[in-house]
């Protein structure tokens, strides 16, 4: 049996348990599962077909599993689903028999429903390399196959935003409405001013691996679609699909819209694939810069290489919080910072700050966007880039670079050098 989850990037005792007391109603779409969600910093995850009968799940988990879900699904004719299944030896029970979404007819009797079960409590997922045999599953059509959705904690990184929905959503595009298409996932979180990345996770059932069956996969943030074309065929043997993807997340976007549909986007003239989609989890992370606490203040004045003269005053956190003032000007012109959008402040081991240095770090590497007058015109689009080094006192040894752009992206101010007089003085929080 083949065993190759896809994996994308864009730029996881013999006893019977019960999978929880409610089940969400994913009929004809996903939703938020009934069962609590545990917190982590990632997730991940894998599956195999049961089509040809008994399969492995292979899964390596990057830190320590915070919670286990379990997916399976059936094509069968009424009241012939199965909702038991074995891993590892123990009985696994989905019930009530409808699972968390279905049982829908499909197609000449056929109807597609799809389960879940929480299995944290049995152990069997840890950090590490895991492989679990699963069997026992036995529909009257097809027995599509099965998957484990991991929520982990790597012990490092900070908490993630973690988000689940799942359910049984058919879709092929020669039947009616609403089995044509599936229902958009839109997943919202809160904004933030850096990029982040989150990982998706998918599983899908029934897209057969006997012939090239077109779909696709769109992903929409930040008002920006990405198609992923034809990325389900089988991938963990017949019938089952697991797609692990890494999306960027640019800085201020507060959604993410995700859809499967049964589409032929790149006119291959193959008819295109049925599908049934059982579950998205999403993990999305702060990509958090390095960086050291405290503020910068002081500021003086600098040359540009045509001799015109530019001074600042400016007091700025390494974490963004307030308050946030930025202020150069120079023949006539001037900028204010508005937003401090990043920052990442570090201590150079070549920089000896004498007398005793004041703060953790002596470098301030940021950026914002802020007010820029120049030439009788304001200017409220404009940017800012700099790197403030603060060499210790009285400040002859202290640099700046600062480039300001206007709302074209016109570069209107660079200046780079020691600085002329003043200081930079960076301090403890």
């Amino acid at each position: 049996m083949k065993k190759k989850f896809l994996t994308a990037t864009i730029f996881g005792l013999g006893i019977a348990l019960s999978a929880g007391s409610a089940w969400a109603d994913g009929t004809e779409t996903l939703g938020p599962p009934s069962t609590p969600i545990a917190t982590g910093t990632g997730i991940i995850g894998a599956g195999t077909g049961l089509r040809d009968g008994p399969g492995t799940i292979d899964i390596d988990v990057p830190g320590a599993a915070q919670q286990v879900l379990l997916y399976w699904g059936c094509f069968a004719s009424p009241g012939g689903q199965d909702n038991d299944i074995t891993v590892d030896g123990n009985l696994i029970n989905g019930d009530p028999v409808a699972g968390i979404g279905g049982p829908t007819n499909f197609f000449s009797n056929v109807e597609g429903a799809t389960f879940r079960a929480d299995i944290t409590g049995l152990g069997l997922v840890s950090q590490g390399f895991n492989s679990l045999l699963v069997d026992g599953l036995s529909c009257d059509n097809v027995s599509n196959g099965a998957g484990v959705m991991v929520i982990y904690d790597d012990g490092v990184s900070p908490a993630a935003e973690i988000q689940v929905r799942d359910g049984n959503d058919l879709a092929f595009i020669d039947f009616s409405s609403p089995l044509d298409t599936t229902i958009p996932q839109t997943i919202a979180f809160p904004a933030s001013a850096v990029d982040r990345t989150a990982d998706l996770t998918m599983f899908f059932h029934s897209v057969a691996d006997n012939r090239p069956r077109p779909s696709a996969v769109d992903i929409t943030v930040g008002g920006t679609t990405t198609s992923l074309n034809n990325l389900l065929g089988s991938n963990d043997g017949g019938e089952w699909d697991t797609v692990n993807i890494s999306v960027a997340i640019p800085a201020g976007a507060t959604m993410l819209t995700v859809q499967a549909l049964s589409i032929d986007r790149l006119g291959t003239g193959d008819l295109p694939a049925s599908l049934d989609w059982a579950a998205a989890g999403i993990a999305l992370r702060e990509d958090v810069p390095p960086t050291l606490d405290g503020r910068i203040t002081g500021g003086g004045s600098n040359f540009t290489i045509d001799g015109v003269r530019i001074t600042k005053g400016l007091q700025m956190h390494c974490d963004l919080r307030n308050p946030n003032n930025f202020q150069i000007n120079w023949q006539g012109n001037s900028f204010h910072l508005l937003n401090l959008t990043a920052a990442n402040c570090t201590e150079d081991p070549d920089i000896i700050q004498q007398p005793p240095a004041s703060s953790p770090f002596d470098t301030f590497n940021g950026s914002g966007t802020g007010r820029l007058k120049s030439g009788g015109t304001t200017d409220f689009d404009a940017t800012v880039d700099f790197i403030l080094v603060d060499a210790g006192e009285p400040g002859v040894d202290d640099t700046a670079r600062i480039e300001i752009k206007n709302g074209m992206g016109d570069v209107v101010l660079f200046v780079e050098g020691f600085l002329n007089k003043g200081n930079f003085q960076t301090h403890k929080d």
